[in-house]
Formats: C-alpha cells, structure tokens, sequence
C-alpha cells in the first residue's frame, strides 16, 4: 500500500490481498482455489487459526479505506449482479460455522492522516498506527452510518498483527450478563488469553463494547441460554451461549465463539500435513471461497 501511495496508483482489494497472502505464504498454509471467486464475492477467503489445544475459524472478506474530506469510508454495502456482498458474507459464512469478518485496508499513516488510534498514539510514525494498516473486524460491527471514521474504525476492530497477542483481562459490560453465563464462558471472558483464543477474545470484546452502548438505550430481558448439546471434547469449545441478540438479531455469542473449537475440521488437518487434494478441498467449499489460510500459533501467543 505504501509503494502504491508513494506512486500516486489506487491500491485496489484484490491486489492487495494477493500481496498479503503472497507475504503471508512463508510462515502460513495459504491454499487458493482455482474458480475466479473473487469476482463473485469480494475475495473471500476462510481463516483458520489454530494452535495446540484450539482452533477458531473466520471468512474473510476485504474492504478499503477511502478518505474524504476527513470522512472515513468503507462500501460495505457493495451490491454486484450476484446480490449484496455482504448478505453473501454472512450466509456463506453460516454455512461453513465461520464468523464473518472484515480485512480492512487502512493503508499508510500518512494516507490516515495519522489519526489518533490509542492511547499511545504519537503524532506522527505512530508504531501502533503503522500496525493497522490491515485491521479485522466482525461483520456484525459494519454500520457503515456509525463505522465514518478513525475513532469507531479502531474502536471496532483489532490490527492484524496484534489479534492473537494476550490483551488485558476486561469487566463484562453488559450489567446483569455474567449470571446468564455458565463458568468456563465467564472465566475466559474475564481472563487474559493466548494464541488462539486471545484471536476469539479480541473479536467477542469488540462485540460486547458495542452491546454494553446499546444497553443505554433500551432494557432487554435476561438473556437465556441455547443448549447445543453435551460437551464434545472435539467440538465447540462453549457449546452453551448465551441468546441475547442486541440490536442486530442475531445471538451474537454463537455468532462469534461458535466457531472456536477444540479442533479443527478434517480440512485443515489435511492442509497443515500437506496430504491433500486442492480440487477435492475445493468441492466441498460453495463458489464464493477464494481459498483457505490456515495460521499455526504458537501457544505462548
């Protein structure tokens, strides 16, 4: 992005995702698939992040930063001949038991304008700033009325590089919620986290901090729990979730922690050992899958 930037070219999402997944192809399992489905759907792609005793799975689609007149931009609501984009995210997403999340393409500092990102924001070479060139954020986050600038684009996501690092352990905002959730659920909320759950962690955070500002606003009831059946030591890490739905609809704990699960599918298995079949992967996936990253962490973080 910034040699495109320094050559007065338009970096587009496509290339830039290649070039990503170029640079990422040497410490990562990157699997493309041969039908054109970037074109169908935005470069969607599903991630995998996995570590010794986790595993948590997201289908990626990428958006850019556009800056006008200071006003943030990203066209989330981008409709082709196929439909919505982003309705096809959340469905294809559905279908594999992913979360739908956002790559965002931020691009340089200079191109932000060095915006505040932190606390620890320095005016200009800001460290954290140059971090999020390439940021993550859920789906369920993509208000494109609210998302318009810099303080809600990184309040509402998490920079790549930083996802599966432990971050502080955080009160539960939402008043009366802890009593809704069983004991493992509310530890691992209330808990600092490494690998790949500190990735999940990251993600339902962002989630639970727009909640906790919905809860101004309106006064739900208690949130009940949906049962998915007896603990399976290969299955979801949580199979009990709570149902609230918030403003969005959808219960938005088996949204986003539905996909952490003690191990990962057949697929990735295959993948990480090597002993597998591109065509085969591919025809289990639907059209809209440009291919499979799986990312190996080290369970220190």
């Amino acid at each position: 992005m910034a040699a495109c930037e320094k050559a007065l070219l338009r970096w587009g999402e496509t290339a830039i995702t290649e070039i990503v997944m170029s640079r990422a192809a040497a410490a990562v399992s990157v699997v493309p698939f041969t039908q054109p489905a970037e074109t169908n759907s935005g470069a969607d792609w599903i991630w995998w992040w996995v570590d010794a005793d986790s595993a948590y799975g997201m289908l990626v689609q990428a958006k850019r930063l556009t800056v006008h007149r200071g006003k943030w931009r990203f066209d989330f609501g981008y409709r082709s001949s196929a439909g919505s984009q982003q309705s096809s995210l959340r469905a294809t997403a559905a279908s594999l038991d992913l979360v739908p999340v956002y790559a965002l393409y931020l691009g340089t500092g200079d191109y932000r304008n060095w915006e505040r990102c932190s606390d620890d924001h320095r005016v200009r070479r800001c460290p954290s700033c140059v971090k999020r060139s390439v940021s993550l954020m859920p789906a369920l986050l993509t208000d494109p009325v609210i998302v318009n600038d810099s303080a809600t684009t990184y309040e509402r996501s998490v920079a790549l590089e930083e996802m599966w690092l432990p971050g502080p352990s955080s009160p539960l905002f939402i008043p009366g919620l802890s009593r809704q959730l069983d004991p493992e659920l509310v530890n691992f909320l209330l808990t600092s986290q490494r690998g790949v759950r500190a990735v999940a962690k990251s993600t339902i955070d962002r989630i639970l901090r727009v909640r906790a500002g919905q809860f101004s606003a309106d006064s739900p009831s208690a949130p009940s729990t949906m049962h998915d059946g007896n603990h399976d030591r290969l299955g979801p890490v949580f199979p009990d979730l709570p149902s609230d739905t918030g403003h969005w609809g959808v219960p938005y704990f088996r949204h986003v922690l539905g996909p952490l699960r003690h191990v990962p599918p057949d697929y990735v298995l295959e993948i990480e050992s090597r002993e597998f079949d591109v065509g085969e992967v591919s025809s289990t996936m639907p059209d809209d899958v440009a291919g499979v990253v799986v990312v190996r962490l080290p369970q220190n973080g």
